[in-house]
């Protein structure tokens, strides 16, 4: 059954997830810390971070190292409320990455995960509270992670 209130909020958060990603994927991440509470929570395969800071310290070190090329495309979108004002979302998360400038060699997607998100309404805004990602497929490349 159609529910106009879970049609908006999916397609809030879908929005604001390919914003997210754009952001990574053109600009580095620069601007990655907007997008979570301050006490948001981020778990990667490899390491997890701790607070919207630590978050945007991934993003500002994986900047620092240089050039890489990223492409991160979601499919099969959903979303859920947990409360008034909170939320949950899904989705399978394909990483395209390497490092080097474009154009590079085309491969297939270094991870497939599934990513779940859970969100907070602050004002006008759904922010992100916690980030998982689950592998399911792994490539030859690697993943980058400093050591924070």
């Amino acid at each position: 059954m159609y529910d106009p209130a879970l049609a908006q909020l999916t397609f809030e958060l879908q929005q604001q997830l390919a914003d997210y990603w754009h952001e990574i994927d053109t600009n580095g991440g620069r601007a990655a810390g907007g997008y979570y509470t301050d006490d948001a929570v981020f778990h990667g395969q490899m390491s997890s971070y701790e607070g919207k800071e630590k978050i945007q310290a991934f993003y500002d070190w994986r900047v620092a190292q240089g050039p890489r090329l990223a492409v991160h495309s979601f499919t099969n979108f959903r979303a859920w409320f947990t409360g008034d004002d909170s939320a949950e979302s899904s989705c399978y998360l394909f990483l395209y990455a390497a490092n080097g400038v474009k154009v590079l060699p085309t491969h297939a997607p270094i991870t497939i995960s599934m990513a779940t998100d859970r969100y907070r309404r602050v004002q006008d805004r759904w922010l992100c509270t916690y980030r998982r990602f689950d592998h399911w497929f792994e490539g030859d490349t690697p993943i980058t992670n400093p050591k924070l």
